[in-house]
């Protein structure tokens, strides 16, 4: 066989071999594509049992926050000498009950009282008498005025909350010796927001708890000042009497308030919202009846969020049925479902038990 034979028949050959590569790959991928339609087929007949939730439109939404505050005494007032001395006497202590005019404490008198003793003495020589010694009445109204400041006392019934100084101790004056709280109605402070304080008004009830119970107590002060660290302003309530013999200074208060923000949208419980990009969210809502069923997705925007559930706005019209939860599992325009109140009975108690 000649050398020309031999090539002749390996080009042969070889193109044979081409054909039947060919012609495998494309036998191949048409058994590919068929399977690969068939699955396409198989999921887009696959019909999902989901849950749902009926929404319904309304123009507004209540927002309900809660602030916390503390009580203080209605009075209170820190107590010291108008003039220095030494403390002679401390006649009470941190949790006494004081009355009216009582006194508290007492500076060291003796220098006054012989300092009187003297201008007494000379004030009863006759008139022009040498023993007088220049003394006048002014002189011994003088002296008796600073004997009455150095004593010390209670300018309204209350209690003494802290005492500062004790017996032996130099005594400055307006030098806090007793703090003195007192008054027959006690006053709850609460900070709030300063757009929220905007909003109230002097006059208006709102609710209170205190303890375990709760009060309705009118704003009484609204004060103008705002805490830098913070951002709020001070709201003052004051509390009945009734209320204040049952409870002290110092005790923590939760101011609830309940206010209506124009919104129209709905409420949607936080399992019914996918994240989606530039703070967007989405939800999926069941259009359709019976075989028709599938689900959209709507992109909406969260307005406010309160404990489960989301005030949210967006494209929706009407009443709703909203996919509650599960939502990782469907995509667009994928054929529902809607689950029966007995299915939804049973996956509860499923839930429970394994809880």
């Amino acid at each position: 066989m000649t050398a020309q034979k031999v090539n002749s028949i390996l080009s042969f050959l070889v193109c044979l071999l081409l054909a039947g590569l060919i012609a495998f790959v494309l036998l191949t991928g048409k058994s590919e594509k068929k399977v690969d339609d068939g699955e396409n087929s198989d999921r887009e007949l696959r019909r999902l049992a989901v849950n749902t939730v009926n929404a319904k439109p309304a123009d507004s939404f209540t927002l309900t926050r809660v602030y916390t505050g503390v009580t203080r005494a209605g009075q209170a007032l820190d107590l010291g000498f108008s003039r220095a001395g030494r403390i002679d006497k401390i006649l009470v202590g941190p949790g006494d009950e004081v009355a009216k005019g009582e006194v508290l404490a007492e500076l060291d008198k003796r220098r006054l009282e012989l300092q009187k003793e003297k201008i007494d003495d000379a004030l009863s020589a006759s008139a022009g008498s040498a023993a007088r010694g220049g003394m006048t009445d002014a002189d011994a109204e003088l002296v008796e005025l600073d004997l009455e400041d150095s004593v010390l006392t209670a300018p309204f019934a209350g209690e003494i909350s802290s005492q500062q100084m004790t017996v032996g101790s130099v005594a400055s004056p307006g030098m806090p010796v007793f703090r003195l709280v007192g008054g027959d109605q006690l006053e709850a402070r609460v900070g709030v927001p300063v757009e929220v304080a905007d909003e109230l008004e002097q006059g208006e009830f709102h609710d209170l708890k205190l303890g375990e119970k709760t009060y309705s107590t009118p704003v009484t002060a609204i004060l103008p000042e705002v805490d830098q660290s913070a951002r709020t302003r001070t709201v003052v309530f004051t509390l009945d009497k009734s209320v204040s013999v049952s409870h002290r200074a110092g005790e923590v208060v939760n101011l609830t308030l309940t206010r209506s923000k124009s919104v129209r949208g709905y409420w949607l419980p936080l399992t019914a919202l996918t994240r989606e990009t530039r703070g967007l969210w989405s939800a999926y809502i069941v259009e359709g009846e019976g075989e028709e069923a599938k689900v959209v997705r709507h992109f909406v925007e969260v307005v406010h969020v309160e404990n489960d559930r989301a005030w949210i706005r967006g494209t929706l019209d009407g009443d709703v049925e909203v996919v509650a939860d599960g939502t990782h599992r469907i995509v667009p325009g994928q054929p529902v479902e809607i689950k029966d109140e007995s299915d939804k009975t049973s996956e509860a108690e499923e839930k429970k038990e394994e809880s």
